[in-house]
């Protein structure tokens, strides 16, 4: 019952804070009818008092305002106090997840002003939420897609769907995208490559999982193959004019101990046309 007449009590409270803002904004200039250039907001101390101990119905309810409140605005206007509601909504409830996510989306889809400052409130909140939701991996996900396809910034992807894949109860398709998306960029060397992979291909439990982690498993080690029997290659063609047909001939050449072999156990082949490895990758999708 206490709780019940505290949830109510949030309620008016925070019924009553929104009914003076109206009355504020009820001063504005005619040319502002919708309100937008003035916001009257408490601040979280305030909010917190009065919500009589139940800061998470006073989110809840600021929240749903805010999605009404932003609703009134064109794309290509400014999103006054975006990032100020919704550092007092998280503010209220460090947890939720709806307004993180949300309030990103809001912060990305505005068109004026200046894009910089809009990707810092976004790189802020998500921030935030991360430092707060340690157990949360879905919304690092969520924060290193919107990193990849929207702001364009692969480095913070590859850093946000890093922490996604080390929490815990992460997906191993998560692990494979954070392993796929780290192999593109600088400062990753094929050695991290290796140990990341096999280590995916360790933890995965279903066939699909495990042969894709193989397969990238695979390409990374033909990468570091490559490395040491490309330059044989040329040495081989430096000696006698000619490419090797096998890598038999490399090997009486005493260039090798014994023919390589890939990842899987079968033997590489040379390209005539480049005189480079090649690898013939066989693995069973089935």
């Amino acid at each position: 019952m206490s709780r019940c007449l505290a949830s109510v009590a949030a309620v008016l409270a925070l019924g009553s804070i929104m009914v003076v803002s109206g009355l504020g904004l009820q001063a504005i200039p005619k040319q502002d009818v919708l309100g937008k250039q003035l916001l009257y907001l408490p601040t979280p101390e305030i909010l917190k008092l009065a919500s009589l101990g139940n800061q998470g119905l006073m989110a809840d309810l600021l929240y749903m305002w805010s999605i009404q409140y932003y609703s009134q605005f064109s794309l290509d206007e400014k999103f006054l106090y975006l990032e100020t509601v919704f550092d007092l909504v998280t503010d209220l409830d460090p947890r939720y997840f709806d307004a993180y996510r949300i309030g990103a989306l809001i912060m990305l889809l505005q068109k004026s002003g200046d894009p910089a400052q809009h990707k810092a409130a976004v790189v802020r909140l998500y921030d935030k939420g991360l430092a707060n939701m340690p157990d949360s991996w879905e919304l690092a996900e969520v924060a290193a897609w919107d990193a990849h396809l929207v702001l364009n910034d692969q480095e913070l992807a590859v850093r946000w769907m890093k922490t996604a894949a080390e929490r815990p109860g992460a997906p191993p398709e998560v692990k494979r995208v954070y392993g796929r998306w780290r192999d593109n960029i600088h400062g990753w060397t094929i050695e991290d490559s290796i140990a990341y992979w096999e280590e995916v291909v360790s933890e995965a439990t279903r066939k699909p999982d495990i042969n894709l982690a193989t397969s990238h498993l695979y390409d990374s080690y033909v990468a570091l193959h490559r490395r040491t029997l490309d330059p044989l290659l040329a040495q081989f063609r430096q000696r006698t004019g000619r490419c090797p047909e096998s890598w038999q001939e490399v090997v009486k050449q005493g260039l090798l101990p014994e023919a390589p072999l890939d990842y899987l156990g079968n033997p590489y082949g040379v390209d005539p046309s480049t005189c480079t490895l090649v690898a013939r990758k066989r693995i069973r999708w089935d």
